[in-house]
């Protein structure tokens, strides 16, 4: 036989083993039981057995693989109809969740196989165990099942549950491994393939903020989809920088068997609320957190950011690569800090971080009512798009940017180390413009517009999780404006820290002294190391450090800097009438502030004003008032005032 005639052989097997696939999916669907159920069972463990065999004996063709073939189907047969037999005469009920799982399993399994044994003819060898996966006939049929499971199960399924399979078979279906030796195919399906990931990922964050009051199945099945999720995105990194498919093959597995699982068994019998459990939340954060850094790690092997292969992955560090067992050992955590915040600091991580963040924002718009507010969003949207991603990465004058105030952006280091060309209008210039900023208009202007931070915070999911601040240990310990010891402490240790390190950058650059980290600028590993890489561990660790713990716990020096001329200007919130607030029940500003602000109402009611260092400005203690009490004040109001009395 010719190549066509044998891929037209492949096909129609694919074809016939998809139909009858799809046969007994729809037998374990109308909800067979008994004898009926364990035939199902029965078959579907026939079709692994066969296909095992087939793979083992077209690797070989000789008398001792097909006896083996033979034998082991053989004893399949005999043994798995003793089993029912058995079974069938004592009326023992097999079917529950545990086998209709295995069912599904063995369903992506023998798909796989065939997939195995059709490479094992084409070649007379046996590949790696998952290789069946890797063909056009595995996806073929996959695809066939899981959209006839979905199909048939469609009408009986919740919402959530629904748009989770929609989306699943898509990113299912473009698989990068169809064509594994096709590099532009592979580059093509990975952008659309994490596109669609974004999308879903929205949708798992939209779907439990909507159920956000309340204990519900989604909940674990959100968790379950974002663990495959995780997995492929984890295979994909992993083939880049290994040439290795194993954990995508197996991701492909696994997403097989939980769609066909999920839409024959419906959601998650397991009930829970991320607002309620605090293991459950940080568990769903940290794992979003870890799929999208492979995401972030992937698009930059397909950008040319990183080299593909280990050697260029450590060639294409941003901090460098030393031996790990340097300095007893520090060389280790000095390359886990560069690997980590080489991805981390990368274009396609913001802007992929900022796509799924800034979708979260939008989204919250049309809940607030302030006009102030409203706009305020939309700058912390544009700022993202314009200040975090364009200018530094895309712009013409991304190279002049380290010369112009208030683009050093984050402080020390942000844009390279501390030389005399930089001093004076980057550094010492972006200083003094925005303590100038901060002083008319709070550290709002940071810490609620321009910075990383408000966007990651206030989205409608993640702004939800404010409810820590007050439920968690850490976050109690952070209410009120009173700033404590501790927090005192971290906030002089970790200004000690940076403007040691910009002294030791500047006598290095000037020729002074020579004192690095590895060979690093040491405001340069410094800003690698606060805010590429334990920003992000304080941001997943909202479940126990409560929202906006950069501001409440001291640890971001620029937010520091701001808040603290923003307390010596003229922001502040102010109510219209103190009374009310006398009056109020609720409290309501102080429950919504994402800083845990609580003495807000007592300070409205005693001087009909709030100022605080902690205060950022975001402004959900205006929205949250049922009287429409509280306002932003600033020196626009301040020149109002004094004109005002003039006149």
């Amino acid at each position: 036989m010719n190549e066509v005639e044998i891929n037209a052989v492949f096909l129609a097997v694919a074809l016939l083993m998809a139909l009858f696939s799809t046969y007994l999916i729809y037998a374990v669907k109308r909800g067979t039981r008994g004898v009926g159920f364990l035939l199902v069972l029965y078959l579907s463990g026939s079709m692994v057995i066969m296909f095992l065999t087939l793979a083992f004996f077209f690797s070989t063709q000789s008398k001792v693989t097909e006896a083996v073939a033979f034998l082991a189907n053989s004893l399949y047969m005999i043994l798995g109809l003793f089993v029912i037999l058995t079974l069938a005469q004592r009326k023992v009920e097999v079917r529950n969740s545990y086998t209709v799982a295995l069912f599904a399993f063995t369903m992506a399994v023998s798909e796989a196989l065939m997939g195995e044994t059709f490479y094992a003819i084409d070649t007379k060898t046996l590949g790696n165990p998952l290789l069946g996966v890797e063909n056009l006939y595995y996806l073929l049929t996959m695809l066939i099942e899981m959209g006839f499971a979905v199909f048939i199960s469609f009408r009986n399924m919740t919402t959530p549950l629904k748009y989770y399979l929609l989306v699943l078979l898509p990113i299912m279906g473009l698989s990068p491994v169809t064509f594994p030796d096709n590099t532009p195919f592979i580059y093509d399906v990975t952008w659309a393939s994490t596109s669609l990931m974004i999308v879903a990922t929205i949708l798992i964050y939209e779907t439990l903020y909507r159920d956000r009051l309340k204990a519900t199945q989604d909940t674990m099945t959100s968790l379950e989809l974002m663990v495959i999720f995780t997995l492929m995105m984890g295979g994909e990194f992993l083939y880049f920088l290994v040439g290795s498919w194993y954990l995508f093959d197996l991701a492909s597995i696994l997403g097989m068997t939980w769609a066909i699982y999920r839409a024959i068994e419906g959601p998650s019998k397991i009930r829970g609320n991320y607002l309620r459990d605090t293991w459950w939340t940080f568990a769903f954060i940290s794992l979003t957190f870890v799929m999208e850094w492979f995401m972030g790690g992937v698009l930059d092997f397909v950008t040319g950011v990183i080299q593909p292969g280990v050697s260029g992955f450590l060639s294409s560090l941003s901090l460098g690569f030393v031996s790990p067992s340097a300095y007893f050992g520090l060389g280790t955590l000095f390359d886990f800090v560069s690997a980590f915040s080489t991805v981390t600091g990368s274009v396609w991580f913001l802007v992929m971080m900022g796509t799924e963040m800034g979708a979260l924002a939008t989204m919250r718009i049309p809940q607030l009512k302030n006009k102030e507010n409203k706009v305020r969003f939309a700058l912390m949207i544009s700022a993202y798009a314009i200040y975090t991603i364009y200018l530094p990465s895309f712009s013409p004058w991304t190279s002049k940017l380290p010369y112009i105030p208030y683009m050093w952006s984050m402080g020390l280091g942000t844009m390279g180390p501390v030389s005399p060309s930089y001093l004076l209008t980057g550094i010492i210039g972006t200083y003094v413009v925005t303590a100038v900023l901060s002083f008319l208009f709070g550290s709002r202007q940071i810490c609620s517009v321009t910075c990383t931070a408000p966007l990651m915070y206030q989205g409608t999911f993640y702004d939800s999780l404010k409810t820590y601040n007050r439920k968690s240990g850490l976050g109690r310990k952070t209410l009120t404006s009173r700033l404590r010891p501790w927090y005192k402490a971290i906030v002089i240790g970790v200004w000690a820290v940076l403007l040691t390190s910009a002294v030791v950058s500047y006598l290095t650059q000037v020729g002074v002294i020579n004192v690095t980290i590895f060979g690093v600028d040491t405001t340069v590993f410094l800003y690698s190391l606060f805010f590429n890489m334990l920003w992000y561990v304080v941001f997943i660790s909202i479940p126990f450090l409560g929202t906006y713990a950069c501001a409440t716990q001291g640890w971001c020096s620029w937010g520091t800097f701001n808040q603290f001329f923003g307390s010596l200007g003229f922001f502040k919130l102010k109510v219209r009438d103190p009374s009310v607030c006398l009056k109020c029940e609720t409290k309501a500003c102080a429950n919504a502030c994402p800083v845990g602000l609580t003495d807000m109402a007592g300070s409205f009611i005693r001087k009909g004003e709030f100022k605080s260092m902690k205060c950022v400005g975001v402004g959900d203690c205006v929205e949250a008032c049922p009287y429409d009490n509280v306002f932003f004040y600033d020196v626009r109001h301040k020149l109002r005032d004094i004109f005002h009395k003039r006149g």
